[in-house]
Formats: C-alpha cells, structure tokens, sequence
C-alpha cells in the first residue's frame, strides 16, 4: 500500500520553509518536484512524478497526485520546454480531451475544448484565481508566457462547488513558476511558417534571500509575426500580432507561521487581420485588429494558525483596455487599374460611400475584474475540513468610436457580481478509502434565485496497483459580461443590447464519472480509464435581433438541454531509463435533445433551413501520443502524434453543413544541453505539423464566411532556440 496523507492545504503551504509533524512528506515532495532540473531529467525521473508531484486544483487543497481523490491531470514546465514554445496554446493539446480551437479566419481567436463542450464551458485559472474575465479568455490563451508557468493542472467535470459559475466541463488551472535558487534564463527563437519567420525574445530571473524567506522572479517576452495567406487569395489566415509581456511575482515568510504572496503581469498586444494592411483598417476589404493592455495581479496572505488550522485572504484584479476595429471596405475595388474603381467608395467624406461607413467601425472597450478570496482549513483526525467565502466583481464598458477616436455611441455599460460561500469536507475515511463531500451557495446579481452546487467524489486504493475513482459533480453558466460574437454585430451596425428574460435562471450540468487507474510496482507502466456522462439544461439561448423605442436587442433565454457521453484512457510506459511513451485516446458524443436550428435564410427570402442535434465543431474522437528520448544528460527528443476526428462544421455563405477530414499533426524536436550545472546552454530544433494537416477548403476573398474554419490552426513550420541558463 502507498504511504497516504493528509491534505495539506494550499493557503497555509510554502515550500521554502520546512514543515514539520504529518505533513512534512508533502513539502518534501514539492522540494523534490522543484528542484528537478532539465528536461533530460524530469524523463529519467517519470517514474517517480505521482509520488513526489504535489496538485491542488482538484480540491484547493496540497496533496500528493497519487493520493488526490479526484483525478488531476498535470502538464509540467519540462513538457513544455521540450517542445520549447513560448505560449500556453501550443502545448495545451498534450492532455487527452482537451482541444485547442480555433474561431475566426481573420483574428485567430481559440478557446480551449473539454469534456466535449467548448470555452463558455469551462473555467480557466491562474494560480487558482480566475483571472480570465469573458473578454479576457478571447485571446489569454496566448497572451500568458511559458516562462510563468511551473505546470497546467486540469480537472475535469463540474467545478463550481469550489469555483464557482463557469467551471461545467471543468478548470484549467496554471500555476506559477516559483524561485528557489538566485538564477534565470535567456531565450532567443524563430519559427518559419510558409515562408515567413516568427520572432521571440523572453527571459526570467529570480531572486532569492539568503535566509530563505523571500523570493523575487521577473519574467520578459517579446514576440513578432507578420501576417500569413496559405490560399493565396490576398487575405490573411495567420494574423499580424506584436506582443510584448512583463511580470513580477514574490513571496516573502516573515515568520515560521506566515506567509505574504503577490504577482502582477502586463500584456501589450496588436494584432490585424485581414488585407490591405499598408493601409489603416477602415480602407481594407476586411480588417479585424486589436489595440489590447492586459492587467493582472493580485496580493495573498497565508497564515498558518497552528499544527491543524490555517487561514487565507487573497484580492486579485484583472483590467482591459482595448481598441478594435470589426469590418471594412467589402468587395469595393480598391485599385486604381481595375474598371469598377471608384474614388468615391474610398472617400469616408461622401455620405453614404463604403469608406464612411467603414470609417465609423472602431470600438473601445474596458473591461474590470475584481476577485476577493478566503479560506479557512480546520484538520480533525481523519476530516480536512475547508470554509471559504468568494467575491467577484466585473463590469464592461463598450463604445463605438471611428477612426479618428471620437466616441459616437455608448455601447453596454454592465456590471455583474456573484457571491459564493463553499464548505468541503475530504474524509479519510480507512487506510484505502477517501470521500470528499462539498457544497456551495452562489448569488449571482443577474439571477434572481441562489444556486446550489453540490459534489461527491469517492477513491478507494484497491490495492498497489489498482486505484478506483467515482464522483458526482455539478456546475453552472451565469449570464456573461461580454459577447465577442455580439460585438462583432454591434461595431457593424447600431449596437444590440442583451436583455435577461424575466424568467431567467442559470444553466446547470451534472456530470457523473467513473475511472480506474493501474500502475505496475516500480511506476514504468501506468494506465487510466474514465467514463463520464454530463446533462445540461436550461441552456443560454439569445433570440432573433428585436427593435423597440430604445434601440436594438437581444433577449437571453432559456432553451432545452443536451448530454455529453465521454470515454477517456491513457497510457504511460517508462521503457528504460531514457525512453518513455505516453499516449491517450478520447471519445465524446455531444448533442443537443432536441435538434437546433443552425441556418436559416428565411427572412432574407431564401428557403434553406439546416437543424442539427451535434455540437458544431466538435470532434467525437480525438487523441495524442508522445514518445520522448534522452540517452543523456546531453540531448533530449521528442516525437508527438495529434489526432483529431471528423467533425460539422457550418458554411453560411454556402449553406451547407459540412463533415470536415480526419487530421493527423506530427511535431519533432530535439534539443541539446551543452555545458554542466546552472550556467548551460539548451539549442533546440525541430519541426512542427510536419504533414502539414490543416483545412483545405478555406473560405476567400472579402466576403468570406470567416467562421468557416476548423481544425489544427497552424501549417508545418520549422524552429529554432537558443536558451541560456545562468
């Protein structure tokens, strides 16, 4: 039987102070987890990752990974230098079942897939705090750096018994890197896609106090792109983006007992789609850019007020300022030489002409986000017990200005809370039993009544190899702040406001799963099971655009449900000391219970009604595999699969209702470690999307249906890096 503990939690946790009692395995552990050093290292040291890997997403308390009793898949940092990427979104994908997809052919914006339900569906955190306000998840997949993050933690099924509104499918959680020794590094890289280079600088350094108590890391990124056409239609697939990203996070114990915490990250990003892009955006054919500054931050006290209770306070913000601009020209000739040219169309001084309007298409948004946490933990005998109380606050302020930065119409001007108070109970129930028994009561200002959110989850350590896990757990929508598809409609035309039907309330899912794991004596050969099945109800539907005396409006109401059927496994085999395989397949069958109407032309008098009851863009098999070398202390490589599976996809400007092909994306890459100790270097190459699967049949020119697109959202490229270790 595996050596069991405790819960430690999180809030009364530092890793750089020793503990002391029951607890002082896990800090061990985590000691351990970070002193590990280099890829080549964390491979030959796979074996040993669930022992010594300590997680805290799953029940936001500190607990080993193999004595979680609710599954908690980890991406870690080495995995993500392997492939030696600077952003989140690249690397994401290596956990089975989660997706990376893209949305729009002109700006590229992604959401993250789980569970067989899209982005609204799930709750992105970091460092436990949800951060990523609706406006903020657009693009923050690839606005947060890779040298922040220490591992990706992911819990899968409802979350809001702990979380909150958002977590239905479940949270991804990022956590930070932290200093433990004075050092840093310096990287430099390109990545050639079609031709063209892609340019990253970023850095970090950390600090560290020579009594241990405190601890200083600065972290720096700079990257470049230039627009891309992979049909060569004249318009851009791939956006031209400028981004720039600096941070701060420390800690510092002023006692044994206590712990201060606190982070703060700026992203300064540009980024324009489209054509014409010599020219300001309201002369292109179509244009969409963005202007973005991305506060977050965020200051916590960790106290520990004895050998069985500790307590945390915590305030963490978020702000956007964005400029944006949403259309363009149309299919007006902008070429002096072509006979349908007329001066006129480019002249934003006629009344009427294609340039006025385009002129007026400008948008500034601001956008809020304040978060208030606490946790108190009490430790009785065979019960952890957790209390905790949540505030969040978030407002939007949107307007539509023209080119010349005049404002010409107010836009929404809405503020949201919710306030959520949790108690968990984890109950060591015998030496192979855990019960985890939770509950939490949310009062969201746009609904009237309060929502409950109960879980239940149950693990029972069969034996050493076999481990059992089931669980019952539930999550819920609330009415979001801010609709990117709604202000895409709003800077084309007269802004359309949303309205709550009378009647509204949350949409809810239960998502009932069960799972196994096994895993051979020595660790070399594990494998997972879990079957999950999700019921929605009360979905959030917005109806057809309506006029009153006050202007247009949509109302947000309530529709019918839809069930999620799942099946995931996994494989990991250590096959020596420098091999290792792991691989996963999932399967999930999303769909509605009732067809719903995805195309209609009816009011434009056309006749063509599609009805569907399967989710649009979501792929009901999908998998990865990655098989990792390193004969030494000297070289690492890597050889990852991604399979994702046929899928609908709407086409509006052919109406059709598409079935997309299979795509198999195979990445390769090796790096090498020269020098010895701290100071080294790390040189990486490799290749990515090598058979180059990505669509075929993409949608072009200025009237194309830019929704049209699926699949892996990147061509076959090559890289390069170099890193200096210090």
């Amino acid at each position: 039987m595996s050596t069991r503990c405790s819960p430690l939690p999180r809030s009364g946790f530092s890793p750089f102070r020793p503990r002391s009692g029951r607890h002082a395995h896990v800090g061990a552990a985590l000691s351990l987890a970070l002193s590990v050093g280099g890829a080549g290292a964390a491979e030959r040291n796979a074996v040993e990752l669930d022992r010594v890997q300590v997680v805290s997403t799953a029940t936001r308390s500190e607990r080993l990974l193999a004595d979680v009793p609710i599954r908690t898949e980890v991406l870690r940092g080495e995995d993500i230098a392997l492939r030696a990427v600077t952003d989140f979104s690249r690397v994401a994908e290596l956990i089975t079942g989660l997706r990376v997809e893209s949305n729009c052919q002109n700006c590229n914006t992604s959401e993250v897939q789980l569970l067989g339900l899209g982005g609204a569906y799930n709750q992105l955190l970091f460092d436990g705090a949800p951060l990523l306000s609706t406006l903020g998840s657009v693009y923050g997949l690839e606005q947060i750096p890779a040298a922040l993050i220490d591992r990706v933690e992911v819990v899968k099924g409802g979350g809001s018994s702990l979380y909150g509104p958002g977590a239905v499918a479940g949270v991804v959680n990022l956590i930070p890197q932290q200093p433990v020794r004075n050092g840093g590094f310096v990287q430099v890289g390109t990545e050639v896609q079609r031709g063209a280079p892609a340019w990253s600088v970023d850095g970090r350094g950390d600090l560290v106090s020579d009594d241990g108590r405190g601890g200083l890391s600065v972290v720096g990124q700079w990257s470049t792109s230039d627009a891309i056409d992979f049909n060569g239609d004249g318009y851009s697939e791939i956006v031209d983006k400028d981004q720039r990203v600096a941070g701060a996070q420390g800690w510092y114990a002023p006692n044994d007992t206590a712990t201060l915490r606190a982070n703060y990250l700026f992203t300064h990003e540009t980024r324009r789609g489209g054509n014409r892009f010599d020219q300001p955006e309201w002369l292109a054919n179509i244009a969409e850019s963005l202007d973005t500054d991305y506060h977050r931050g965020g200051v916590h006290w960790d106290q520990r007020l004895g050998d069985d209770a500790d307590v945390t306070f915590g305030y963490s913000f978020a702000f956007i300022r964005r400029t944006s601009f949403y259309g363009g020209l149309g299919e007006v000739a902008t070429d002096p030489a072509d006979p349908a040219f007329d001066p006129d169309a480019l002249d934003p001084r006629v009344p009427g002409s294609a340039a006025a309007t385009s002129f007026d298409q400008y948008g500034y948004t601001e956008n809020p986000l304040h978060y208030l946490d606490s946790q108190f933990n009490l430790r009785r005998g065979a019960h952890a017990l957790a209390f905790g109380v949540q505030y969040k606050r978030e407002s939007v302020r949107d307007d539509r200005r023209n080119a010349a930065g005049d404002t010409l119409l107010r836009g929404a001007r809405e503020r949201f809370s919710n306030l959520g108070v949790f108690v968990q109970d984890e109950w060591t129930v015998g030496e192979a039993v855990d019960l985890v028994l939770g509950a939490r009561v949310d009062k969201h200002s746009a609904l009237r009544d309060a929502i409950v959110s109960p879980r239940l989850a149950l693990a029972w350590q069969a034996s050493e190899a076999w481990k059992f896990r089931a669980g019952v757990s539930t999550g819920f929508r609330a009415p979001e702040v801010f609709s990117e598809d709604l202000h895409v409609d709003t800077l084309g035309a007269e802004p359309i406001r949303i309205r709550n039907a009378d009647d509204l309330v949350e949409e809810r899912a239960t998502t009932a799963m069960l799972g196994l794991d096994w895993r051979t004596g020595d660790g070399r050969l594990t494998w997972d099971a879990t079957a999950s099945l999700t019921a929605l109800r009360d979905s959030f539907v917005l109806s057809e655009i309506r006029e009153d005396a006050v202007g247009l409006y949509q109302v947000r109401e309530n529709a019918g449900g839809a069930q999620v059927a799942g099946f995931e496994t996994n494989l990991g085999w250590q096959a020596g000391d420098t091999v290792r395989l792991t691989t996963g397949v999932a399967w999930y069958r999303s769909r509605f219970d009732a067809a719903q109407t995805v195309f209609d032309d009816s009011e434009d008098g056309g006749d063509t009604v599609i009805a569907t009851r399967d989710y649009l863009k979501t792929p009901r098999w999908s998998g990865q595999a990655q098989l990792t070398w390193s004969p030494s202390s000297l070289l690492d490589a890597y050889v990852g699969v991604k399979y994702t599976g046929a899928m609908w996809a709407l086409n509006n400007n052919s109406a059709r209702l598409a079935r997309t092909p299979t795509f198999w994306v195979v990445d390769a890459g090796t790096t090498w470690h020269l020098g010895r100790g701290d100071r080294h270097w790390d040189l990486a190459l490799g290749v990515r999307n090598l058979l180059d699967q990505r669509q075929k049949d993409l949608e072009t020119g200025a009237g194309r249906d830019s929704d049209y697109v699926y699949g892996p959202r990147f061509a076959r490229s090559v890289y390069a890096s170099a890193r200096f270790n210090f």
